[in-house]
């Protein structure tokens, strides 16, 4: 068994896998599993949605501007792995530069709401859909993908993204691989309950060590069975792994994906491109 790099940085034999392969999957070049690392970067957006200034304690997305963001270019390059930075709007309109940065870099940009809506934005949401679509879109190429800054879905959100010419939609929790639907929009779900820091941080008091842990454990459960682990950091302060310990555990597990066999890194628009490739496949991949 190949030794790779575990937590807390002890030398640790690879654990075999069993292998289940689901009926009508075939991930890119064989792969055994496809990760897509999403950066939910949070920014000032968060504190200007909730109607308070970012200052003291509410300066906790300004860290994502100030520090988080670079840490994570750095982290990446390092990996040589191309991420998707869901980026709010509001963010991007008023401290352009990180944004520019992230798209010299070569990453995907996708949409992620105004201010980081927690609210029902009713008959506006168009609207501001389209206000982030424009801001992003000016640093240098269109966004195809969105994710609801709140799990937030109406009658709106979805025609209105097809018309601005999105793909996927990475807001759904409701499977374990991507599907599509039925006019031909492609759904990249989301764990929010072990593939996100987030909740792992803000509510449920998690260590850096446990937040890896419970990484390392989605990974080794996806390998050979469904094979898709969608992971989602954020660069803030606070509840999310922009500081130096927790951003010190998500690279870790980078390294642990990266040397674990059949891996494969894609952002969130190759993965949706190459299900579209072949669409018919993902409107029931389980058959």
């Amino acid at each position: 068994m190949a030794a790779v790099k575990g937590i807390g940085g002890e030398r640790k034999p690879m654990a075999s896998h069993a292998t289940e392969p689901v009926r009508g999957i075939e991930w890119p070049d064989r792969a055994r599993a496809i990760v897509c690392v999403t950066i939910h970067v949070d920014g000032p957006a968060v504190e200007a949605g909730r109607g308070q200034n970012d200052l003291g304690v509410n300066s906790r997305g300004r860290y994502a501007l100030r520090r988080g963001i670079r840490r994570y270019l750095d982290m990446l390059d390092r990996h040589a792995i191309k991420a998707t930075f869901f980026c709010c709007g509001y963010d991007a309109e008023h401290w352009p530069e990180p944004f520019h940065e992230i798209h010299r870099a070569g990453h995907e940009i996708a949409a992620h709401g105004y201010q980081h809506e927690g609210f029902d934005l009713g008959e506006r949401e168009p609207e501001l859909l389209e206000k982030t679509h424009d801001i992003l879109a000016a640093l240098g190429q269109a966004p195809v993908g969105w994710c609801s800054p709140s799990g937030r879905k109406s009658r709106l959100t979805l025609p209105t993204l097809r018309r601005l010419g999105y793909i996927y939609d990475a807001s759904e929790k409701d499977e374990d691989i991507p599907y599509l639907l039925e006019d031909g929009f492609m759904i990249l779900p989301n764990n929010t309950v072990s593939l996100d820091d987030f909740p792992m941080y803000f509510s449920g008091g998690a260590s850096a060590a446990e937040v890896e842990r419970n990484f390392v454990q989605e990974l080794d459960a996806a390998l050979g069975r469904d094979g898709y682990v969608h992971l989602t950091v954020h660069p803030r302060a606070g509840g999310g792994s922009g500081t130096p310990a927790r951003a010190a555990a998500v690279d870790r597990f980078l390294a642990y994906a990266k040397a674990t066999p059949g891996v494969r890194f894609m952002t969130c628009r190759e993965l949706a491109e190459y299900c579209l490739g072949d669409a018919a496949r993902w409107q029931d991949a389980r058959s």
